[in-house]
């Protein structure tokens, strides 16, 4: 028996019967909603103060590159401070590269006092003890030698940002001679300091932060917080930096024996 197909009529075409969007229908993107909510992280932005204007450039060219963050000039203190202090950085880069540390330290302690609550680092000559020592006493939180490798600047600027400090040993074993000299008035000796007080000052010299000391010493971290204190006040220290270099020689000699 044979069958006809002549009723049925021509067979349509493959996928005649499927609907295809129009010409002006919306963008792909519109038939997920959330991917319309995503937004780009936004950008970090680091502050470069050089009042030459080409070191300025290089400088902000070069750190940009390398840290992927956007870099804003600025030719003095005042100048970023007035014209730009709506732009909230990251990271405040002080160049000091004239060597002059009186100008430095007023920067500093200029940006301190406004309030901007922006982790300040100080670029320099690495071989210039005293803009390090300037760097430490108007409490910078880093120093960036000029001949270090643009690779290890960049992860000091993100160890900044991410609340450490940066002081390269070389530049403190510089200015260690000078920091000694400085509490030469006031000998480091052993019996200066209680038994805690040393403990704590062994554990601040290996950069442990203060929950991880109390933890050590089995003491409350608030009691820790009043030893360093009071250890920075029999040093003279500012900060805790300077306290590890500071204590370095009386407690070198204990290690000794």
């Amino acid at each position: 028996m044979r069958t006809s197909f002549r009723e049925s009529g021509s067979t349509p075409p493959l996928g005649a019967n499927k609907a295809f969007p129009a010409a002006n229908a919306a963008p792909l993107e519109k038939s997920f909603p959330e991917c319309s909510q995503l937004k780009p992280s936004p950008v970090s932005t680091l502050i470069v103060i050089e009042p030459r204007s080409f070191v300025r450039s290089c400088i902000l060219s070069s750190l940009s590159n390398a840290t992927e963050m956007k870099g804003i000039g600025a030719g003095s203190v005042e100048e970023y401070l007035e014209q730009l202090s709506e732009v909230r950085p990251s990271v405040i880069i002080v160049c000091a590269m004239d060597g002059n540390v009186a100008d430095v330290s007023t920067r500093v302690a200029r940006l301190k006092s406004s309030g901007l609550g922006v982790p300040i680092v100080v670029m320099a000559d690495g071989n210039n003890v005293d803009l390090i020592l300037a760097a430490l006493s108007s409490e910078a939180n880093g120093f960036i030698p000029a001949d270090i490798s643009l690779e290890i600047a960049a992860h000091a600027l993100r160890l900044v940002m991410a609340g450490g400090s940066y002081f390269p040993v070389n530049s403190l074993m510089a200015a260690r001679p000078a920091m000694t000299a400085a509490t030469s008035d006031g000998p480091l000796k052993s019996n200066l300091f209680t038994r805690r007080q040393t403990a704590v000052i062994d554990a601040i010299r290996k950069g442990k932060a203060n929950k991880i000391i109390a933890y050590e010493l089995n003491m409350c971290e608030s009691t820790v917080k009043v030893h360093v204190r009071n250890i920075m006040k029999k040093l003279n220290a500012k900060n805790r930096t300077e306290v590890a270099y500071l204590a370095s020689e009386m407690l070198g000699d204990r290690d000794s024996h």
